[in-house]
């Protein structure tokens, strides 16, 4: 065997081992990445928005900010977990209801309703709304939040995000 035979039968098992390993490396990012999709494909998709289940109206008819306490089940990612969250629900008569969220919109610390003083105090920072969620005093850049509400079925509701 000559060195040139030798020099072309070296250069043949290079280029096979080369053409072989793109090859192998192409079906590998082929089957990795629809792998790789489905693994991280929960962490972008977004929470469907859900009504959950505030109380019968009939108990809350005349209500005035009264604060309600809830549950529900939500799916962060991969992970389904149980929320506690609250409201203030006010009857505005005729089947009517404003609910406003607890989480002040400064930086989420919980409002209370002062009975006395007849607005929403927010003990972090003083952010102050009055009886309509709008800011009066403090650092809050805007009103409290006023989640979707329906009445049905004798059953009030709230859209959670």
């Amino acid at each position: 065997m000559t060195s040139e035979t030798h020099f072309e039968q070296s250069k043949r098992r290079t280029f096979f081992k080369s053409g072989i390993a793109f090859i192998s490396g192409v079906i590998s990012l082929a089957m990795a990445v629809p792998l790789i999709g489905a693994a991280i494909a929960p962490a972008f998709k977004k929470g469907q928005k859900k009504w959950v289940d505030l109380g019968l109206v009939e108990l809350l008819k005349g209500a005035r900010h009264k604060k309600i306490n809830y549950t529900f089940q939500a799916k962060d990612g991969w992970v389904q977990a149980t929320r506690e969250r609250s409201v203030y629900v006010t009857d505005e008569g005729g089947g009517r209801f404003v609910v406003f969220s607890r989480v002040c919109t400064h930086l989420g610390c919980l409002v209370r309703w002062d009975e006395k003083k007849r607005h929403y105090h927010c003990p972090c920072h003083g952010g102050i709304f009055d009886e309509t969620g709008n800011v009066i005093a403090g650092p809050p850049p805007r009103p409290l939040e006023r989640p979707s509400v329906k009445v049905e079925n004798g059953i009030l509701y709230v859209r959670e995000v």
